[in-house]
């Protein structure tokens, strides 16, 4: 049997209050008001949340206690799964100096979790639909994988044009190679990165804050999650600053191919198509024009990104945006 709440406990006794059928009549009123509808202690509509952060679902009876902390705090606790899963493999570093510091599926995984605690079955299945939104207008896929792609080409040529010596691609760049590498990217990086930061955690931090500064706040997490692979590369493969600035721009660029398309199949395959690129260009170029080819690729991601902030706007990064979706999730 489900204990009432404290509001609910019965008062002493005491001589019946006539206006006590109107009391309800009224508090009736005002739960439809709120988009509920009260019945013996219990919250009818699906999908609602309760002021204190607690999910009820098809008349299931109010949870208390420690299954409602997810629901309140689904930010904190994402973040912290996101970064503790995908940190775990770093120690192994120490032993194996090959080895990958970072888990991809992090992201992914944490987002998941989330959604199971804070919000159950239904809350699960909302984010896994996420990954079905494959049908938007084409011209989101067109910016989604040529934009990074001539990022990338425009960053080599600009380098090259300043004295660097001309990437050695050959007559074949193995296109099967590279078509390889997209299709994992698209699985690896795009699904087990984009499901966690782009499908959950951007649509709660836009709940309450310009869409703008949630991609921001998003890049500042999404370059503090590379730490491992920032500390532990020996190679330099990823300059921290430039790399940092280019993460900060990415995000934003996201926010808007998120916000517009309402897909997060085109985030992955801009994050696919922006890795893809850079595995064909950047190794042929490593040596001592590297670090100028990286820090022209952040900068122009961030002129990219001011023109996105110019036309969408800082509010939304995006003509329409659905600004209170039920848990976040657009």
């Amino acid at each position: 049997m489900v204990q009432p709440s404290p509001a609910e406990q019965p008062g002493p006794a005491g001589p019946p209050l006539p206006a006590a059928g109107g009391g309800r009549r009224r508090a009736r009123k005002e739960a439809g008001r709120r988009g509920t509808v009260q019945r013996r202690g219990t919250v009818q509509r699906r999908g609602t949340v309760q002021r204190r952060g607690t999910v009820q679902r098809r008349g299931t009876v109010q949870r208390r206690g420690t299954a409602a902390w997810p629901a309140r705090h689904r930010l904190a606790l994402f973040f912290a799964l996101a970064f503790a899963i995908s940190w775990l493999a770093w120690p192994l570093t120490l032993l194996n100096p090959d080895s990958s510091p970072l888990i991809p599926f992090g992201p992914a995984v944490a987002a998941v979790i989330t959604a199971v605690l804070a919000g159950g079955k239904a809350e699960l299945m909302q984010l896994l639909r996420q990954l079905t939104r494959w049908r938007v207008p084409g011209i989101w896929y067109v910016f989604a994988a040529g934009l990074p792609c001539l990022l990338v080409a425009v960053s080599a040529g600009l380098t090259v044009s300043g004295g660097a010596p001309a990437p050695e691609l050959g007559p074949n760049p193995g296109w099967f190679m590279l078509l390889g590498t997209f299709a994992f990217t698209l699985v690896i990086v795009g699904i087990f990165e984009e499901l966690g930061w782009r499908g959950y955690a951007l649509p709660l931090l836009q709940q309450n804050r310009p869409a703008l500064s949630a991609a921001l706040l998003l890049g500042l997490a999404w370059a503090g999650w590379h730490l491992p692979e920032l500390v532990s590369d020996p190679t330099g493969q990823r300059p921290p600053l430039p790399f940092l600035l280019m993460i900060l721009a990415q995000s934003v660029l996201l926010a808007w191919l998120y916000n517009s398309s309402g897909s997060v199949p085109v985030c992955m395959v801009f994050h696919a198509a922006f890795n893809t690129a850079g595995a064909l260009v950047f190794p042929s170029m490593f040596g001592p024009d590297y670090l100028t080819l990286w820090w022209t690729v952040a900068l122009l991601h961030v002129l990219a990104a001011l023109v996105v902030i110019a036309v969408a706007g800082p509010l939304r990064l995006a003509r329409t945006l659905d600004t209170d979706p039920p848990h976040g999730i657009t």
